[in-house]
Parts: structure tokens; C-alpha cells; sequence
């Protein structure tokens, strides 16, 4: 709801604050004060369009503030999301301040919450803060779009619309599904051939880790084994020969350092060292022996192993770095050549799964349309007794149902072939007519001003609800009428303000002295300047107002007797509603981020 409004140097506007509560906030004062002023800088914070003509003369800029309470409501929700997305910081009181300033230098500026901000983003939000019903303002009720959601509000189907929402975007899923499932058909049997190949490939080759090591390892003994052999019982013979051998040559130096050392007995590490060396000699003599021993000539292993190491290398090549990455491998093309395997099985389920929730879709966007059929009979009964009461009677508001075209998505309905979107299967629009024997006609080209704010005063009254938008803005609705039609007028504000914040500018003291908040607005003229201001009225100064209203200029004290007793029987209506709604709303301190 539109909690606080500042404005500073704006049009004729100085400076003025005023904080509105909530129920219903009546505006009066004479013509000329300035009333339409004050709701089109409100206009400014709901994403209007400025221009420097509108700074107050010898002022550099215009500001407009407006404090909002964001309530836990869709149209709150939408408005929180939409805050959020642009990164917009939102409390967790839900408090938005919006501020424009409009310079006669520079470029305007928007600020949402401290943050400069877009006039797109501002217009985002907007729609879900305050709907103003005036003859100058874009209204929400010419949008034929806005049309069939009103209606399902009215039959109370948005909970079966937003369940229809959330089937069909399942079923658009689901048939998606099924038509990429059915698209890569081709591709996945292509996929197949390959796994096959690759996995029997693998299969065949049997690897085991390690095993080209352990080949690279060998295959130089194979291909040298004559010249390994000759090598090694080349040296065996030089080591161990029978003559001239090097242990031959070592024992008879052991002999000699025997003789040595029993001439000097302090030589015998010598003799020590000696016969370890013949030791380690003869030891290598024998392991030589053993090995050349052990070469033998196998050119059929050889040519296994060349033929191995090759197709090994090949596999590591297109498989992996080494035989653990080609099992990794070998592992998962056989899980996908198994998925693969089962498509035919997938297709069928897919297909049986959006043909299940076709059906469903199609049997509830059926009982949907029923519903809103025999509702939109209810809505234009109620409407025309509405529009009575508000002093038009004859009216008629006449609400077209129809079949969406049959383009883009399809379901069948009795036989027939119709369009589907989110929201169902129908197509509405509210077609009006002022006058008996006209037929209605499209809203937006047939209602003036007057009629378009007292047929949303009629529809707001029929449907009785305040989670879409918090806060009406009622401009001229009182245009042309008076007398009885102006009490029943009040009271249908009044009804509308049990669900919504009311603003209504108002000529009438019928309509005035319902009001749960009443403000004066009028000219003042300060050292030669003029500059409206607004202020609330109570008591007796509300009583004097409300005289003035009905009597002119001149307040009689039958007027102002007439006057209290007018408000006084407006207060015992007023004790009769809820008691959020006789809250006092008072002025709260405004702090702009």
C-alpha cells in the first residue's frame, strides 16, 4: 500500500508530506486546488513520464517520493521478484521508496531504495503496486489480456488456472522430451555402431595393466639373444677359462701372498682381500654361466610380442595413456551401449507419459472453460446490478467468451482441435454499453472517463479482492452523479476498501464523510507565491470541509449541523467493518534510502 508521499518543488507544490493509511483515503477541495496535481507526481513513482516543465518556476529540480509497503500478496510477490532480479535490495519490512527527481539541467533521475534504477524496472512493478481509475490514465481494465484473469477471479478459479499453468508447462516439457528422444534417433544409432566397435575392440585385446612395460622389457633380450649369449660366455671364458684365466691368474697370486705372509705375518689382509676378490670373481663367473646359459633363440615369441606392442600402442593411442585408462573406458562405452540398447523401451514410456498428460491438460483446461462460462453469466448479472446502483442504470457489461485460435500448441476438445496457452483454452474480453439498446462494444472504445472509473468501482465491488493489486486510485468517479447515487457510490468505495487501500478524489460530501481518512487540499498564497498543500482534517475541521462540500462558500450552520450528522451516520457505518481496516494510520517518519 502507498504509505507516504513527499513532493518538493513541483508544479505549483513547495513542499509538502502526507501520509495515507489504509480503508478509504478521501481527497476533497475546491476546483483548481490541485488535486490532479498531487496524484500526477504520484503518477511520476509509478513510471509516468516527467518533464522539466513541471519544476515549480525558479527551482532546479522536481522530487517526488513515495514510501510503498510491499505486501506477502501475488502482486507483492511479483513485485519482490522483480525488485530482486534487478538487484534491487528490498527489506525484510518490504518497504520500497521510490524517488524521482526531475531537473530543468540534467537528465531525470530514479532511485529504487537509494539504488538508481531504470524507468523499465520501475514499470515492472508498478502495475502490482497501484491501479489509478481515471479519465487521464492507463487502465488496466481496457487491456482485454487483464480480462479473463478478473473473470477467474471473480468464479474463484486462479488456484485450477495457476494447477493448468504448471500441467501444461509439464506437458510442453514432456513432449519436448519425446521430440529430442525421437530427433537424435539417427544420431544415438550411429553412436551404437561405434560403441560396438570400440567395445569390441577392447574386449578382444583383453588388456591387463602393465603389460606393454612388461613387452618393452623383453623385447631386446629376444632380438639379441645369439650376440647376449656370445658376450656372456666371452666373458665367462676369460674369467674361468682353464689356462690363462683371471682366476686362474688370481690363485696363483693368493699362493704367492701366502708365502708373503708367513714371511711377514703383518701382511695378512692382504691374503684377506685377495681371497674375497676370487670369491666375488668366481661368483660372477657362475652367474654369467647361468645367464647365457638361459638365452635361448624364440623368433616366434619375438614376433608375438612385435605384433603385442603394436596393437597395444594403438589402443593407448585412441583409448587411453595407458591400460587402466582403457579399461576406464572399456567400462563406460559398455554402460552406453546398454542405455543406447534400451531406447526403444525409453521412446515408448516418453510417449505414453505426454500422451497421459495431454489427456489430463485436455480434461482440465475442458471443466476450466465450463466453469468460467456459467461464472461469466454470474459476473455480468452482477455488474449490471452494480452499475445500477452507481447510476448507470441499463448498463450492461456483456463478457465475450470465445476459443483461443487454432495456431501453435493443440489439444482436443469434444472433437475439436483448439489452442492452448498456460492459462487454458478460452479467449475473453468485456464488452460494455452505457445506453439501453446499444449493443456493447470493446471497453476501450466505447467508455469515457466517468464510466471506466464507475464500472471499475462496480467490478472491484463484485469481486471483492486485494491480492493483486493493494492500492486503487479512483479519479472522476463521482463525475455526473449525485444525490442517492452518490451515497451508494461511498459505500461501494467503502466495500472496495475492505480488500484494497482506496485513494478517491471526490466533489461529493456523500462520499467524503465515509472515508476512514479525510484530506483537504487547497491553494495558499505566501509572499506573492501560490502552492498547494494538503493536510488531514478531523473533528470539526472535517465537519466544516464536508459543510462546504455540500453547501458552497457559504457554511451555513444548517449545513454544518446537516454535515455532522452526515459524518456522524458515516462513523456507525465505519464501526461495522474489520478492525485492520479502522486502524488509525498515522504519519510514520520518512527516512529515503
Amino acid at each position: 500500500m502507498l504509505r507516504l508521499m513527499r513532493i518538493s518543488d513541483f508544479a505549483i507544490i513547495d513542499s509538502l508530506e502526507v501520509a495515507f493509511g489504509p480503508g478509504l483515503n478521501v481527497l476533497t477541495g475546491e476546483t483548481g486546488a490541485g488535486k490532479s496535481i498531487i496524484f500526477e507526481a504520484l503518477n511520476l513513482t509509478l513510471g509516468g513520464r516527467g518533464s522539466a516543465d513541471l519544476v515549480r518556476s525558479g527551482a532546479k529540480d522536481a522530487v517526488v517520493e513515495s514510501l510503498f509497503g510491499l505486501p506477502a500478496t501475488p502482486g507483492g510477490k511479483r513485485a519482490r521478484a522483480a525488485l530482486e532480479e534487478a538487484g534491487i535490495e528490498v527489506p525484510p519490512d518490504g518497504e520500497l521508496i521510490v524517488r524521482r527527481r526531475i531537473s530543468t539541467g540534467e537528465r531525470s533521475r530514479l532511485y529504487l531504495n537509494g539504488a538508481l534504477a531504470t524507468a523499465a524496472t520501475l514499470s515492472s512493478i508498478a502495475g502490482s503496486l497501484v491501479n489509478i481509475h481515471g479519465q487521464h490514465a492507463q487502465q488496466t481494465l481496457l487491456k482485454p489480456s487483464t480480462h479473463l484473469g478478473l473473470l477467474d477471479d471473480f468464479a474463484g478459479l486462479t488456484g485450477e488456472r495457476g494447477s493448468l499453468g504448471h500441467l501444461t508447462a509439464e506437458l510442453r516439457e514432456a513432449e519436448e522430451e519425446l521430440e529430442t528422444h525421437r530427433t537424435g534417433a539417427r544420431e544415438r544409432a550411429q553412436r551404437a555402431d561405434l560403441l560396438q566397435f570400440q567395445v569390441e575392440e577392447l574386449e578382444r585385446a583383453a588388456l591387463s595393466t602393465g603389460e606393454l612395460e612388461s613387452i618393452e622389457d623383453e623385447l631386446p633380450r629376444l632380438r639379441n639373444a645369439d650376440r647376449l649369449g656370445a658376450l656372456g660366455q666371452g666373458v665367462y671364458e676369460a674369467l674361468y677359462g682353464d689356462e690363462g684365466s683371471i682366476i686362474e691368474d688370481l690363485g696363483e697370486s693368493i699362493r704367492n701372498l701366502e708365502r708373503l705372509v708367513e714371511l711377514d705375518p703383518s701382511q695378512a689382509p692382504l691374503l684377506e682381500q685377495a681371497a674375497s676378490a676370487l670369491a666375488e670373481v668366481e661368483s660372477l663367473a657362475d652367474s654369467l654361466r647361468d645367464y647365457f646359459g638361459s638365452i635361448e633363440l624364440d623368433p616366434e615369441r619375438l614376433e608375438a610380442l612385435e605384433v603385442r606392442r603394436s596393437l597395444l600402442r594403438e589402443l593407448l593411442r585412441k583409448y587411453g595413456n595407458d591400460e587402466a585408462e582403457c579399461l576406464a573406458y572399456l567400462g563406460r562405452a559398455q554402460s552406453e551401449l546398454a542405455a543406447i540398447s534400451d531406447e526403444a523401451g525409453t521412446e515408448a514410456r516418453l510417449d505414453e507419459a505426454a500422451s497421459r498428460l495431454r489427456e489430463e491438460v485436455s480434461r482440465r483446461a475442458r471443466d476450466l472453460s465450463r466453469k468460467r462460462q456459467k461464472a461469466s453469466g454470474e459476473l455480468d448479472r452482477g455488474m449490471s446490478e452494480a452499475l445500477a446502483e452507481l447510476g448507470l442504470p441499463g448498463a450492461v457489461l456483456e463478457t465475450k467468451m470465445g476459443r483461443l485460435p487454432a495456431t501453435g500448441e493443440l489439444v482436443v476438445i469434444e472433437g475439436e482441435s483448439v489452442a492452448l496457452r498456460s492459462d487454458g483454452i478460452d479467449a475473453c474480453e468485456f464488452h460494455f454499453s452505457p445506453n439501453p439498446g446499444e449493443p456493447p462494444r470493446p471497453l476501450a472504445r466505447i467508455a469515457s472517463g466517468g464510466e471506466l472509473s464507475r464500472l471499475m468501482l462496480a467490478l472491484e465491488s463484485v469481486l471483492r479482492r486485494g491480492d493483486m493489486i493493494p492500492t486503487l486510485i479512483f479519479d472522476e468517479v463521482d463525475a455526473g452523479i449525485g444525490g442517492g447515487v452518490a451515497e451508494v457510490v461511498g459505500r461501494k468505495l467503502q466495500e472496495v476498501s475492505e480488500n484494497h487501500q482506496v485513494l478517491v478524489i471526490t466533489h461529493l460530501p456523500q462520499v467524503a464523510c465515509l472515508g476512514d481518512r479525510h484530506f483537504r487540499i487547497e491553494k495558499r498564497t505566501d509572499a506573492g507565491r501560490t502552492a498547494t498543500a494538503i493536510e488531514p482534517v478531523e473533528d470539526a475541521a472535517r465537519i466544516e470541509e464536508i459543510a462546504r462540500m455540500g453547501a458552497g462558500l457559504e457554511v451555513t450552520a444548517a449545513a454544518l449541523r446537516h454535515a455532522g450528522e452526515m459524518l456522524e451516520a458515516g462513523k456507525r457505518r465505519e464501526s461495522a467493518k474489520k478492525p485492520s481496516r479502522r486502524a488509525a494510520g498515522k504519519a510514520e517518519k520518512f527516512t529515503p534510502r
